[in-house]
């Protein structure tokens, strides 16, 4: 098997296995659908494909990389997604070639953390990659969402013109990724994904809510962007209409969380992904500046992004970072 980057003559085949190996017959929406970002052709630099002898692509793999904002300032994350191998060619190795290729060449870009989402671990866990850090699941069908509507605010659907507002907002929240140019274009307007929004008296956006991402997380608030008490009110309005049962809270918002479990929710931790440390030393470098001490072991990235024990109960890191929603690949 030859691995090399995607080439443009290449492109349309990468799709077309990405699509046929994690998107079922009937779907309604395609992987790129639901991953625009990552799978778009602005981002082939980090897609890698394996070519068999009869140049049949035989899997393939990508990787996104962004900046996040992190209570110890900016870093860089791989997020990594599209592991995939065509039916003729699995047990051959193929998936732990194209990843160890893959974090290879992230190892040459300095970059410190890398991180999939995965339900099934253990097949990445010879690379490294162990469950670590934390984000809830809340539930809120029992919760109590009343809330009051700013006088003259209206609760409408999400529209084209509201991208630049809703991703003002997104960026208040205290973690999270710095998106490129373009990014919230793609992610905003995914098929099958629904937004709602909260607009003032004076035309201006308060808040907003993503249900859903394409084809995956049904019933779920994958982003909301505002106040606690400004999303309250949009949660309420897209339970009404049995769009989200569910919204995802990540590290760092635990005001949400705290005004949700008041009102009488429900939920649950789970690891926010699969990590990897790929280099320590500007992680050692960041805890040095802040005062943290350095972890016994700098290569596990429970040391540093904690974890969810197996009572469920967050044991948190001295670095928080949260790859949430709509930025997960």
């Amino acid at each position: 098997m030859h691995i090399a980057g995607i080439s443009a003559a290449g492109y349309a085949e990468f799709l077309e296995i990405v699509n046929a190996e994690i998107r079922p017959d009937r779907a309604k929406t395609t992987a790129q659908d639901d991953f625009p970002v990552i799978l778009g052709p602005e981002n082939r630099a980090w897609q890698l494909g394996a070519t068999a002898e009869d140049g049949t692509l035989a899997g393939c793999i990508a990787c996104l990389i962004r900046s996040v904002k992190t209570n110890w300032g900016e870093i860089s994350v791989a997020g990594i997604g599209s592991v995939v191998t065509h039916p003729d060619f699995r047990g051959q190795g193929l998936s732990a070639a194209l990843q160890i290729e893959m974090l290879t060449r992230l190892k040459g870009k300095n970059i410190p953390l890398a991180v999939l989402w995965t339900d099934q671990g253990e097949i990445y866990a010879g690379r490294g990659f162990v469950p670590a850090g934390w984000e809830l699941h809340i539930e809120l069908q029992d919760a109590d969402l009343a809330g009051k509507v700013p006088a003259g605010a209206t609760v409408r659907p999400f529209r084209s013109s509201d991208i630049q507002p809703m991703e003002d907002l997104y960026k208040t929240h205290a973690r999270h990724t710095v998106r490129a140019a373009g990014d919230s274009a793609r992610l905003y307007t995914m098929p099958g994904t629904r937004g709602w929004v909260l607009e003032g008296a004076g035309g201006d956006l308060l808040g907003g809510v993503f249900c859903g991402k394409g084809a995956d997380f049904p019933e779920y608030v994958l982003e909301w962007n505002g106040s606690p008490e400004v999303v309250l009110p949009l949660l309420a309005a897209v339970r009404s209409m049995e769009l989200a049962a569910t919204v995802l809270v990540p590290c760092g918002a635990e005001d949400m969380a705290g005004l949700l479990f008041e009102r009488g929710a429900a939920g649950f931790a789970v690891p926010s992904g699969s990590w990897v440390v790929l280099n320590a030393d500007p992680l050692l470098d960041l805890a040095g500046q802040n005062g943290d001490p350095a972890p016994a072991d700098p290569l596990d990235p429970v040391h540093w992004l904690g974890e969810v024990d197996k009572t469920g109960q967050i044991l948190a890191g001295p670095l928080e970072v949260a790859i949430w929603g709509f930025d997960s690949v």
